[in-house]
């Protein structure tokens, strides 16, 4: 794998925000009955891709097996379960060309949505004709939605939706044209476990200190590392708690933070006091407790480790490391929170991370097309036996799945209008035969 190719992947996680935007619309969300939720492009070849132009969202299980398709809609992104999986918000909008997020000229209609599991069907929460919507992600109680949501003219806003109420309130300005206060991170907002905050990463002074650069001027030796502080701000007063300081990266290794079940500690990746300003620098893992601000670090052990996941018990946590000496590798490894035992690598080929967990004992893995940083395979790893199975070869076979289902739906629609009509028929039939006895009687 060339080094441009794979750093152009970690650039692509980060560069556009700095313009006002947010690049990986396509999100795996997973249910806790081990269902799994993503974009498919159109005409797929069952490939995961990072900006698909246009879509729909597949519900499929951890066999390969698609169970639903919510085809209503040009470009369907944004995939996310409830808490209980009974329902899944996800952004519809217009076909978009990759280069638009890329160069921060990201503006179009959307509409945030909502599909209910029981019944099938589809409700709209908000919309708007311009500017964006991304990283919805639920309150732990599935009452609230908070998003990053940009308003076409480089204002960019962590918003939080109350279901209840239907209302939408600025909770943060994340940036706008005069800098950017706070670094957005993983797939969307962070809850605190009991929904009264949501974890953020203010930034405080960017390293080397000079203007940010544009998303064309990036390359892939642009470095930018951030002095900050995590912190809880309040859904109710917007104040912030501050929980620990650090050093974390903007370019070009993503920002990634992820809580553990109960919210008692913090998962991030960040720098040592004594980094230097160069692509290759080491990028650790570090473990947060909320309630002190401790910090231990679980991995130091070379590259760039991002994307941590923690298994549904937040025994053990998944994450991938980036080595960016030539020729660059990519690896996803595991580290066990209750021992002192080393983290140990799942995978050698060095085209593999961005791990996710369907249950205790099986993980996905994404596995990176060779030449495009943007497309990589899905495939199933067995934690017990080790054995794989390629999901992406799964889905292939099923790409005729929407059209089919389309087609059913439009059979369903016109099946329903003949039997409306005949409805209707029958009931003049009847209001007929009504004045014929009428007459009848007379």
């Amino acid at each position: 794998m060339c080094k441009r190719a794979l750093i152009g992947l970690l650039i692509v996680a980060l560069a556009s925000f700095l313009a006002g935007c947010w690049p990986m619309p396509n999100t795996i969300s997973v249910s806790p009955d081990g269902l799994i939720a993503l974009t498919m492009p159109n005409n797929t070849d069952g490939s995961y891709e990072a900006l698909p132009q246009s879509g729909q969202i597949w519900l499929i299980d951890s066999t390969g097996r698609v169970q639903t398709v919510l085809t209503e809609g040009e470009n369907l992104s944004w995939a996310t379960f409830s808490p209980n999986g009974s329902e899944l918000l996800y952004v519809e909008g217009p076909s978009v060309d990759p280069q638009q997020i890329l160069t921060g000229t990201l503006s179009y209609p959307w509409r945030l949505m909502l599909f209910r599991r029981y019944d099938g069907t589809s409700t709209e929460l908000a919309s708007g004709d311009r500017g964006f919507l991304w990283g919805p992600s639920f309150s732990p109680d599935g009452r609230m939605i908070a998003y990053y949501r940009g308003d076409g003219e480089n204002r960019l806003g962590l918003y939080i939706f109350d279901r209840d109420a239907r209302q939408e309130k600025l909770l943060k300005l994340v940036q706008d044209g005069d800098g950017l206060y706070y670094a957005p991170y993983g797939a969307g907002p962070l809850w605190t476990p009991d929904g009264q905050g949501i974890f953020v990463l203010r930034v405080e002074q960017i390293f080397p200190q000079e203007p940010l650069p544009r998303p064309a001027e990036i390359t892939p030796e642009t470095v930018r590392i951030f002095r900050g502080s995590i912190s809880v701000v309040s859904i109710a007063c917007g104040c912030e708690q501050r929980i620990a300081r650090g050093f974390f990266p903007l370019l070009p290794a993503p920002l990634s933070l992820a809580a553990s079940p109960d919210g008692q500690k913090l998962y991030v990746n960040g720098y040592a006091p004594s980094f230097s300003i160069d692509p290759r620098e080491r990028v650790n893992l570090y473990e947060i407790t909320v309630e002190t601000g401790e910090q231990a670090t679980l991995y130091n052990g070379g590259g760039i480790a991002l994307a941590p996941a923690l298994s549904p018990d937040g025994e053990r946590l998944l994450f991938t490391v980036i080595a960016p000496e030539e020729p660059v590798r990519a690896d996803l490894s595991l580290l066990d929170l209750t021992s002192a035992a080393p983290a140990r690598k799942l995978t050698n080929d060095g085209r593999s991370g961005f791990g996710f967990w369907l249950s205790g004992e099986e993980i996905g893995v994404l596995k990176l097309t060779e030449g495009e940083p943007l497309r990589g395979e899905i495939w199933v790893k067995n934690l017990s036996t080790n054995k794989e199975r390629n999901l992406s070869a799964l889905l292939a076979v099923q790409s005729s799945v929407p059209t089919l289902l389309s087609e059913v739906r439009a059979y369903q629609a016109a099946l329903d209008q003949v039997q409306h009509q005949l409805r209707t028929v029958n009931e003049s039939i009847a209001t007929l035969f009504q004045r014929l006895d009428a007459v009848q009687t007379q």
